[in-house]
């Protein structure tokens, strides 16, 4: 998880998490120099399971993650973002996939104010293919777990990533066996401090074509 100024929804969501970790697991809390209560509401729950990196520079999202990634010492790894919430038994539900692939995509429900909307898959289709999501992305972190063998060769993450969670996909799709959930594993929390939002990218056309460039130069240079 990598945290920024996430005080107002992170225990709902850090709660959603540790009551479906066993005992041996670990959550990896990465911030990245939050100025408000995040790291006081992190500590509040006392629990063994939860490690933090405190911040060491201001990174941003994409290479906050790579930080707690970097540091994740399990076999399997979920991504999860600090605003979220893990609907009931995700945990098992993508443990059980991942016996016979290596990295697994989920649905999940659009959560309004709390209000579920309509689903992931009705406004942003998952599809399988190095093509298709190269030009078009369908990997979503809060939707993603994968085995360590997909971690060890997507790390260390190129610079100038437009995202860290179709860097992830692309390179599962490229050397490993992809899996997806229809069933929605998440409630996707929509609001004015996401980090990331969907639907029309604010980026110019060249911004665009830049970041593909770049990702197909990564891509073929491992």
């Amino acid at each position: 998880m990598a945290t920024y100024n996430g005080s107002r929804f992170i225990r709902e969501q850090l709660e959603s998490i540790l009551l479906q970790l066993p005992t041996e697991s670990e959550i990896v809390v990465a911030d990245d120099g939050s100025t408000d209560d995040t790291l006081s509401v992190v500590s509040s729950l006392n629990d063994s399971r939860i490690r933090v990196l405190p911040a060491e520079s201001h990174l941003g999202v994409i290479y906050n993650f790579e930080r707690a990634l970097h540091s994740a010492k399990g076999d399997i790894i979920f991504l999860s973002d600090q605003d979220d919430v893990w609907l009931p038994r995700k945990v098992e539900k993508v443990l059980d996939l991942l016996k016979t692939c290596d990295l697994v995509m989920h649905n999940a429900y659009m959560s309004y104010d709390g209000v579920r909307g309509s689903r992931l898959s009705e406004i942003r289709p998952y599809a399988r293919g190095l093509f298709r999501n190269w030009l078009k992305n369908s990997y979503h972190g809060c939707c993603m777990a994968f085995r360590r063998s997909v971690l060890e060769k997507a790390l260390p993450f190129p610079k100038k990533l437009p995202m860290h969670d179709q860097w992830l996909g692309l390179i599962a799709e490229k050397y490993f066996k992809v899996g997806y959930l229809p069933e929605p594993l998440v409630d996707y929390r929509q609001h004015t401090m996401n980090a990331t939002h969907l639907g029309n990218s604010s980026a110019g056309l060249f911004k665009k074509i830049k970041w593909r460039l770049d990702l197909f130069k990564a891509l073929q240079s491992i």
